[in-house]
């Protein structure tokens, strides 16, 4: 059977005008970072990235970049197909089947917001182990958006985005 956790975060980009103010331009030049350096983005999830190859997708032209992220939590290495959509969406596909969104969205009056879609296969747990993971991913996907924004706005303030 396999079991799947879906799980999405939202978080305001430039909340109450709090400086600086992040463009859509910087926003996705912050994306493009980070599927070389999610350790820059993602500090206390993931420990380092190495590109191991870059492609462009024949039928779409999309840059796609195949990687492998290292987390610290259990030093568990996985290699991640990285597609970009610029200037909107970059989905990292996981070898089990998981997938993640990280997703530039404008609001009604044209606020920016970071958005985070999960989906964690975990094949062969039961309910319960379903249950305690859904609570671990949720925690994480949460501080995932937040030091995503940080992390881009201090790169907007030292003039690398």
């Amino acid at each position: 059977m396999l079991s799947t956790n879906n799980i999405a975060f939202t978080a305001a980009l430039n909340p109450d005008d709090a400086g600086p103010i992040l463009t859509q331009d910087q926003i996705w030049a912050g994306l493009l970072i980070k599927i070389r350096s999610a350790e820059t983005f993602v500090p206390h999830g993931i420990q380092s990235t190495t590109v191991i190859s870059e492609t462009t997708d024949p039928h779409t032209g999309n840059p796609v970049t195949q990687r492998e992220v290292i987390f610290i939590e259990d030093q568990r290495k996985v290699i991640e197909t990285v597609t970009a959509f610029e200037p909107s969406r970059v989905t990292f596909v996981q070898p089990d089947g998981s997938i993640i969104n990280n997703i530039i969205s404008e609001g009604a009056s044209g606020e920016l917001y970071m958005t985070y879609t999960f989906e964690w296969r975990h094949p062969g747990a039961s309910e319960a182990e379903l249950g305690m993971l859904l609570e671990k991913e949720k925690r994480m996907s949460k501080m995932a958006v937040e030091e995503t924004i940080v992390a881009m706005k201090q790169l907007a303030r030292e003039g690398k985005i």
